[in-house]
């Protein structure tokens, strides 16, 4: 959907593109949902690939994406894990 703008699911080609995709934190507010997030106590969270949704208005079928997937930092995610086709 991300480059075509046409469902896969039921061919509608009205497609919403929502750029960033917001999660609560402990303070209730509102922040982008994102893959990797580092608590520090002495300053700000460092967040990695943050989601991006593509959701058909007729089905709902939805589409995630991740921004700049190859700054994942997988090495400090437990259970992470790079698969590949052999």
């Amino acid at each position: 959907m991300r480059k075509t703008f046409t469902c896969p699911k039921c061919a509608n080609t009205e497609i919403l593109f929502f750029p960033w995709i917001a999660d609560r934190d402990d303070q209730d507010s509102v922040r982008p949902l994102s893959i990797f997030v580092r608590h520090f106590d002495w300053k700000d969270d460092l967040e990695s690939g943050k989601l991006q949704a593509y959701v058909c208005s007729a089905c709902g079928y939805t589409e995630l994406y991740t921004t700049d997937p190859a700054k994942i930092p997988m090495a400090k995610i437990p259970g992470a894990k790079v698969l590949r086709k052999k």
